[in-house]
């Protein structure tokens, strides 16, 4: 009965039918685990507005951030704390949000995320004190962006396989055109009702988080038998050297993600450039992120290269953009440098959770993404706060992005590592199966 079953699975010649799971047949144990489409596209829908509302809340900061020194009378550093720590929790809730989804739903999650999102940025709005903003906007916020970030990503994947990395840059783009269309409203409402009012205004835009959790349908498939359900996070993954690898690339990427977001608008003010203008920095940097990920989303989806290579080619050039970005004295070079950066940056961010998924498998994605992002977390703690002290220490925005380009080209350095520990065990796989092969012929 199990070779006529295994037959009728896999078809007379013994081969997989081009319909079924990507995996080969004898592992194939549950019906198709991907649909490549359908409602998946919903679901990439839905991903991209939480990402687009999420990164916009976190990188707007430099939009606040001359209005928080002025009205709390506080140095570069101080204030940089208020965005370090948000981005430090989101990054240290990962594993809660991966666990939660877990034993509880990605949709309940996600809605859950979206309402501490809205309590934390209102009350935000009605602080007095730095502390006060390192609690709500800092604690509170961050962690309604864990929950609703982290599930959401994972969601994307359950949907998709063949077309996985068009699907996630697709999804992470929603980062580049809330930014760019949201940083000038935000610069607008600051400016016609004060920062506290802004921040009211945006408290009520993150409601929509629920919104995009309540569409997020899981996908059917078989459920595991009684008893075989994994832990809530797989720690043997810090087994893998691999993975170990691109855990620390990840840690040292971080600052690329949120240092230049805070100090890019207060950097191009301090060469004379108006408040308005400089802000437009950032919108020209979205779109040309946009750009990079759906472009190097295609080219992935070409599969000329193994993706590990591509990012690490991505990342060397993006270094070279941010060590320039302190020598553009005039709009023109900053727009021109902006660009550049925005592009490969957006190359970079739409391969991530694809190489984390070709080393960790698509079942274990929650709980590498996890774990990535609490190692990650130890980078925006510290990140964001060096940068304030190089700027304090040598009154130049520019120092910020030496730090930014250094810790970039030390990540390479890692992501090589990863990609000769997965060609390592590629090889001993291959060798293992020749060496059983022949000693079944023998």
């Amino acid at each position: 009965m199990r070779s006529l079953w295994t037959a009728a699975r896999c078809g007379a010649n013994g081969k997989r039918p081009a319909a079924m799971s990507p995996w080969s047949c004898p592992q194939a144990a549950h019906r198709r685990s991907h649909a490549d489409g359908g409602y998946g596209w919903v679901v990439v829908a839905s991903c991209f507005t939480v990402t687009g509302l999420t990164a916009a809340m976190i990188k707007s900061f430099g939009v606040f951030f001359v209005d928080f020194q002025d009205y709390f009378n506080e140095p570069a550093t101080m204030v940089s704390w208020v965005s370090s720590i948000c981005v430090a929790v989101f990054h240290l809730a990962c594993p809660i949000a991966s666990a939660l989804s877990s034993c509880l739903s990605h949709r309940a999650v996600i809605m859950l995320g979206g309402l501490l999102v809205t309590l934390g940025a209102s009350l935000g709005s009605l602080a007095w004190s730095l502390p006060w903003m390192y609690v709500t906007t800092g604690v509170v916020l961050g962690l309604g962006i864990s929950l609703a970030w982290v599930p959401a990503q994972s969601m994307v994947n359950q949907y998709f396989s063949e077309r996985r990395a068009l699907a996630n840059a697709l999804a992470s783009s929603g980062e580049c055109v809330f930014i760019f269309s949201l940083t000038p409203m935000f610069q607008w409402l600051v400016t016609i009702m004060s920062w506290r009012g802004a921040m009211l205004i945006i408290a009520g835009i993150q409601l929509n988080l629920c919104v995009c959790g309540a569409l997020m349908r899981p996908y059917k498939h078989v459920e595991p038998r009684p008893g075989t359900r994994g832990p809530l996070l797989d720690l043997s993954l810090l087994r893998l050297p691999e993975f170990i690898c691109v855990a620390i690339f990840s840690l040292l990427t971080v600052m690329a993600f949120f240092v230049p977001s805070i100090y890019l608008i207060p950097f191009a003010q301090s060469n004379g450039v108006d408040q308005l203008s400089a802000t437009f920095l950032v919108s020209y940097w979205a779109v040309t992120d946009l750009t990079g990920r759906l472009s190097c989303g295609w080219l992935a989806n070409l599969a000329l290269v193994k993706n590990i290579q591509l990012l690490a080619v991505m990342v060397a050039i993006l270094t070279v953009g941010l060590l320039l970005m302190p020598s553009a004295t005039s709009y023109t070079s900053m727009v021109a440098l902006s660009c550049f950066c925005g592009f490969f940056f957006g190359a970079m961010i739409s391969l991530l959770i694809t190489v984390l998924i070709d080393i960790v498998g698509v079942s274990k994605v929650d709980s590498g993404l996890g774990i990535a992002m609490l190692l990650r977390g130890f980078g925006c703690l510290c990140g964001p706060p060096l940068a304030g002290l190089l700027v304090d220490a040598t009154a130049d925005f520019g120092s910020s992005f030496y730090l930014t380009g250094g810790a970039l080209f030390v990540s390479v350095v890692f992501l090589l590592l990863a990609d000769f520990f997965m060609k390592r065990n590629h090889q001993r796989s291959e060798d293992q199966h020749v060496v059983g092969t022949e000693g079944v012929q023998g």
